[in-house]
């Protein structure tokens, strides 16, 4: 993924040069403000009833009924295009949009009335066969370069054909051959998606989703993998945090870093504290998403907590943190292969290549760590499931 890692270092090379860390202290700020305020729209839509609305919630993980979900009463149609995103997160933003339907349909004239420049991709829901609407939508957002994702609802009400290619080719026909000639139907096939609209676990529900963030420019795919981490492939997920490790790094060494007992430099211990509880949530460690998990099997969340190595996935303090990354500068173990260009850069901060080297290692090492714990209560639930 590219995340402009490298034209970041340039950047941050050529301000300290120009200005030390008064000039170079804007910028890392600028560049992670730039980062975390990445925001991607994504359109569902689809005939009327399919399950947009249940879908929206799912992927929000918002419960119906609740102030922030979908209202999924069948009687209201929206009539434009209504936006949903989770509390505090900017970053994702779901839209209904209104039904595809009717004998004076025209892709044309109901795309003019979106700003569909602003979506990166879009789910076409159908619950059986998908119309010659949702084709010819299908083929204009083709035309003008927008991803497609084909998504049969209600699936667990007619299993006999999940992953059956030829009726997965047969759902994807139109009711006008004509129209369905002009649709490229290994794409669609690679694109369609058999899902339960009220359970992610299933079918290909993360499936699509993931499809979504792999397709999407990598800023955007960033944002998706972030704020839908709960659905998210969790090798992507790591991989992409480890990219802007560096960045953090220096964040932390040369924005309010403050002295820390025994650290021959300073750092900015609040921030890493609360990047390593970001690293420990979007993996699925925290007590929430272990109490949720636990719940499934129907068993007490020790069983799975208890599956858990790290010290700082169990006891996350800034003392923790602090003495955790006095352990690893102590050590002044090198930086990975990958961040070797980070060298030069690191040397020019106040605590000198140690800091950042330091830092960027603790943060390396946690994200590797935390995914270790993850894979452990993965295998936890999947041995309670047999029976084991």
């Amino acid at each position: 993924m590219d995340l402009e890692v490298e034209r970041i270092l340039k950047r941050f090379s050529e301000a300290m040069k120009d200005g030390g860390i008064s000039k170079m202290a804007p910028l890392v700020k600028a560049e992670r403000r730039r980062v975390e305020c990445v925001t991607v729209h994504v359109a569902v839509t689809g005939t009327p009833r399919v399950g947009k609305s249940v879908f929206i919630n799912s992927v929000m993980d918002f419960k119906d009924g609740t102030a922030d979900a979908a209202p999924t009463d069948p009687t209201q149609q929206v009539a434009k295009p209504a936006s949903y995103r989770r509390p505090g997160d900017p970053c994702c933003m779901f839209w209904e949009l209104p039904n595809i339907e009717g004998v004076s349909f025209s892709p044309d004239g109901y795309l003019k009335a979106l700003e569909v420049d602003r979506y990166v991709g879009f789910f076409i829901l159908s619950s059986s066969r998908f119309t010659w609407e949702a084709v010819a939508l299908a083929n204009e957002l083709r035309r003008i370069g927008k991803q497609v994702y084909f998504v049969r609802t209600n699936i667990d009400l007619d299993t006999h054909g999940y992953k059956n290619k030829e009726f997965a080719e047969d759902a994807l026909r139109a009711v006008t051959a004509d129209c369905f000639d002009h649709l490229d139907i290994e794409y669609a096939i690679t694109h369609y998606f058999c899902v339960s609209c009220h359970d992610t676990e299933r079918f290909d529900f993360m499936a699509c989703i993931q499809a979504l963030q792999n397709s999407s420019p990598p800023l955007q795919k960033h944002a998706l993998l972030l704020s839908l981490y709960y659905l998210a492939n969790k090798i992507e997920l790591k991989n992409s945090l480890k990219e802007l490790i560096p960045v953090s790094a220096i964040y932390s060494c040369i924005i309010d870093p403050v002295p820390v007992e025994r650290l021959p430099y300073q750092a900015n211990i609040s921030f890493l504290h609360k990047e390593i509880c970001f690293y420990r949530t979007v993996l699925g460690l925290d007590y929430q998403a272990l109490n949720k998990s636990a719940r499934l099997i129907g068993q007490p969340t020790f069983v799975l907590s208890d599956e858990i190595q790290t010290r700082l996935a169990r006891e996350l303090t800034e003392k923790a943190v602090s003495e955790e990354l006095l352990r690893w500068t102590e050590k002044n173990v090198l930086v990975s292969p990958r961040n070797t260009k980070w060298l030069p850069l690191l040397e020019t901060l106040p605590g000198r290549q140690i800091s950042g080297a330091s830092t960027i290692r603790l943060l390396d090492a946690m994200l590797e760590q935390f995914m270790d714990d993850a894979y452990r209560i993965q295998r936890k639930i999947a041995e309670i499931l047999r029976g084991d």
